[in-house]
């Protein structure tokens, strides 16, 4: 062969002169950040200078999949062509290495080994090389050397033992694989070689999700530092890349998830190189502790399966589980991400996944397997009575399209006593009366039975079989081991049929405080809504208020739009007896936000009942009748919720001056209430408003008849009923006997914290003062009876206490900078708060429980911080005191 490389028999390929990198993956050429690369980028400088003295070398970079063995490649060879050497290189593929001397044809052209045996084409390589380096040292660049097929790697190894003396230069890039081609070549190919490992980047931007991996590292940058699109990506590039049996362990990580070990993953992909696969995958920067550093990889993995392939992977891993004794949980995941068909011993599995579910609060993974289970034995009612349990948590309306079904298992006998006890609830909310009356009946004559006609009395009063004075007694006399659920069933029956208030209160108290929800427990929420519904008829309103804030905490923090919305619709109750009607209007707004109205079924009248009296009370009467406009079950007015209702529309027309309409709509509260045997004034106080539509309507004599009546029911004395009826009552009578029952009403009101009702008397009294000549008391009355009007956002009645376009706030007093103001201590903002509020200083002293002189000190300190003269000159910004102290 002549020294010219151009007479030779094979010339070198058309890239011989060119740095970059042919075929499908030119992408991989881009470099990297080299800034950790550099010691061995030195060592490939060193070795080709050795090169160019006449010393061949081979150079052997070795790392993971992703490390930049190709961008270190191409920085090198790009170098070594700029300092005068000749660079072929040549790009290996896993599809390409079943094609003998693949590898020779990229370095060299027209190559056919057919027209020769294989030494002698050996040689003949080796003769065009030496030839080539007589002008030039040589660079032999291989990317991705474990993927070149047999013959190539037989003549590299040729060629290694027959260059060490000349200018010859051998740079091969091999990633690590968990079971090499061609084990004995490449061990022999690494005793020439000088081994160059690259480790991991180890300064890099978010270290726990790369690992180090330079093409991940480079992934997430893309990425703007959220695993996204180009993070997935190359993590399956990359798995592709490592071979076939880091692509089949991936996938049965990825299937198996939390529940993978290496037994399991072994029996799932048949192989025996698991361990070394994950040794493989952590040092790539894939995987930490076992595990895919974050979901999105994982979640790349199994959507790079086709969909059938990835069914049949989890079916497999259900089946697996089970057989080694694995919990129902994790078998009943991989059953749903499979899908159907499902074996035989699936459902129940699912349905006892379901239940651990409930206890975890995953309601949608308890429907999920339910729905699965049903799917698979639709005739089975258990499991559709578990379904339209858990699906009931999420959304009540879901659960009518399994009324028929369910109602056919009660006639056939297939369902328990609890299960029909649940679909009687279910029944009754949704407004099938007659179809939870047939379920009873065949129900009928056990102890659940009797706990289920007592919440009936409470909520659904109209279809009790037995008189609810028997259920409680059967209740009481059971052991105090029963259970919470009719403990609080009862104090709420209590309250609303006998006006028994404390024990019912004790009682309420006891089971909140030894409870909590549970997503495994039929309508868990009922006895605790009964519970707080007790404390809200029973006046303590503060203790309700503070439970069902915590219970609401409770609910939103473990799910359950259903637990929600009914917390939601106490809490507007609440806020409606405290007077504070945003809230209040916030808070049933909530409610009806959690659940639609067709999912509160005839409950709605609850929620939808607190939005037309808060926005009424506020003035916004627009709203408050299309809030009426909005359809209502037929069957509202058999409910509880639907006396809620009707008491709200009731003051929308008393507040319209409809009182006709206002006083019939309080009157058919008061026959459904009697008729039902729960007629409380702490439930609703009907009487004292029909009272003030009679008195409109001119019949004073009909209005003390029904006043007398509410003052004289069980369970009355002190409480905000009597306050109500107190107040009616004064406007009937001689006006110098009015202070006195309104001043009984404020005591009483100013203890239960209703503002709006406590503003209402205080008006009254202010006039009534006025009119006996206490002027300077029925102005201060007045103030007070502003400000709390203010506070509760009561537009019209701030209207009726300031009629007059421009006319001065009462008692709108400067305001004062906040330095002054901060300068009060706790005690003085107090007493001058409820100054600003109207009351006389033997009122503050009273209300303190300080003396009328230390009253009178805190004035004189206060007027000289504040730099006032006068009681009406304090600033309006201290009401906000009187406000929460009343």
């Amino acid at each position: 062969m002549g020294g010219n490389w151009s007479s030779a028999p094979w010339a070198p390929g058309r890239s011989a002169r060119r740095v970059g990198f042919r075929g499908s993956r030119r992408r991989k050429g881009v470099p990297v950040s080299l800034a950790e690369r550099t010691g061995q980028l030195d060592t490939l400088h060193r070795l080709f200078d050795r090169c160019r003295a006449g010393q061949g070398r081979i150079a052997l970079v070795k790392g993971p999949v992703g490390h930049g063995k190709t961008a270190l490649l191409h920085t090198f060879t790009r170098k070594a062509d700029q300092d005068g050497a000749l660079c072929l290189q040549a790009d290996c593929s896993e599809f390409e290495n079943d094609f003998p001397f693949g590898v020779m044809n990229q370095l060299f052209q027209d190559l056919d080994p057919r027209k020769a045996p294989l030494p002698n084409v050996f040689q003949e390589l080796l003769s065009t090389l030496l030839a080539l380096t007589e002008k030039r040292p040589v660079v032999l660049g291989i990317d991705d050397v474990q993927f070149a097929d047999v013959v190539s790697l037989r003549c590299l190894l040729y060629l290694a033992r027959r260059t060490r003396s000349a200018r010859i230069l051998l740079v091969l890039t091999e990633a690590e694989r968990s079971r090499p081609a061609h084990p004995a070549l490449f061990a022999e190919l690494a005793e020439f070689a000088d081994t160059l490992c690259l480790p991991p980047l180890s300064t890099t931007e978010s270290p726990e999700l790369t690992g180090g991996n330079p093409a991940i590292v480079k992934a997430v940058r893309a990425d703007h530092g959220v695993p996204g699109g180009h993070y997935r990506e190359t993590v399956v590039a990359c798995l592709h890349r490592g071979g076939n049996d880091v692509v089949t362990v991936a996938r049965a990580l990825a299937v198996l998830g939390p529940e993978a070990t290496e037994t399991r993953m072994s029996a799932m992909t048949g192989g025996g190189t698991v361990r070394r696969t994950l040794d493989l995958m952590t040092r790539a920067g894939l995987l930490r502790g076992g595990s895919f550093r974050h979901p999105a990889a994982r979640l790349a993995v199994l959507e790079d399966l086709a969909p059938d392939e990835r069914a049949r992977a989890h079916r497999r891993a259900a089946t697996l589980l089970r057989e080694q004794g694995e919990s129902a949980l994790p078998v009943a995941k991989h059953l749903v991400r499979a899908g159907g068909p499902i074996p035989p011993w699936a459902p129940d599995v699912l349905a006892e996944a379901a239940e651990l579910a409930l206890c975890d609060d995953d309601v949608t993974a308890a429907v999920d397997f339910l729905t699965l289970a049903q799917q698979a034995e639709p005739g089975r009612v258990a499991i559709v009575a578990k379904l339209a349990r858990a699906e009931w948590q999420l959304n009540p309306s879901a659960v009518l399209r399994h009324f028929e079904p369910l109602l056919a298992g009660i006639r056939a006998g297939l369902l328990s006593r609890s299960d029909a006890l649940c679909l009687v609830r279910q029944l009754l909310w949704h407004g099938r009366t007659a179809q939870a009356a047939e379920v009873l009946d065949r129900i009928r004559g056990s102890d659940e039975l009797d706990e289920a006609e007592l919440w009936m009395t409470a909520g659904y009063p109209k279809l009790g079989r037995v008189r609810h004075d028997h259920a409680v007694a059967a209740v009481v006399r059971r052991p105090l081991g029963t259970g919470p659920p009719p403990r609080t069933t009862t104090a709420l029956t209590e309250v609303l049929t006998r006006g028994n208030r404390g024990d019912a209160v004790a009682k309420a108290d006891r089971f909140l405080r030894e409870t909590r929800l549970s997503h495994a427990t039929p309508w868990s929420d009922e006895p605790a809504l009964s519970a707080l519904l007790t404390f809200v008829c029973a006046d303590e309103i503060d203790t309700a208020e503070a439970e069902c804030e915590r219970l609401q905490a409770e609910a939103a923090d473990r799910g359950g739009p259903t637990w929600q919305a009914g917390f939601s619709a106490v809490r507007a109750e609440i806020a409606l007896r405290r007077g504070d009607f945003p809230t209040a209007a916030a808070q049933a707004g909530a409610a009806l936000t959690h659940l639609s109205a067709k999912a509160w079924g005839v409950a709605v009248g609850y929620p939808l009942g607190s939005l037309i009296l808060a926005s009424t009370k506020s003035g916004e009467f627009g709203k408050a009748a299309a809030y009426l406009a909005r359809p209502v079950p037929d069957v509202l007015s058999q409910t509880r919720h639907g006396v809620h209702y009707l008491y709200a529309r009731a003051h929308h027309h008393l507040d319209g001056e409809r009182h006709h309409a206002a006083l019939a709509d309080f009157l058919s509260c008061g026959k459904l209430l009697r008729d039902w045997g729960i007629d409380t004034p702490g439930f609703v106080p009907w009487r004292s408003g029909a009272a003030e539509s009679w008195l409109a309507l001119g019949n004073p004599d009909e209005a003390k008849r029904l006043l007398f009546e509410q003052m004289s029911r069980p369970g009355v004395d002190g409480t905000r009923a009597r306050a109500l009826a107190l107040r009616v009552l004064a406007m009937t009578g001689k006006e110098s006997k009015r202070p006195q029952l309104l001043s009984e009403a404020v005591d009483i009101l100013e203890n239960c914290g209703d503002r709006y009702e406590l503003a209402r008397v205080l008006t009254d009294l202010s006039r009534v003062r006025h009119h006996l000549g206490e002027h300077k008391r029925a102005r201060m009355t007045l103030r007070r009876a502003w400000h709390l009007a203010r506070s509760c956002a009561a537009a019209p009645l701030c209207q009726e206490l300031m009629p007059e376009p421009g006319t001065v706030e009462p008692g709108a007093g400067r305001r004062a900078d906040a330095t002054k103001i901060g300068s009060l201590s706790d005690s003085e903002r107090r007493v001058a708060g409820l100054a600003v509020a109207g009351y006389t200083n033997r009122e503050i002293a009273r209300k303190l429980f300080i003396t009328d002189s230390t009253v009178e000190q805190h004035l004189t300190r206060v007027y000289r911080k504040l730099d006032v003269k006068y009681r009406r000159e304090l600033p309006t910004d201290l009401h906000t005191d009187m406000a929460t102290s009343a």
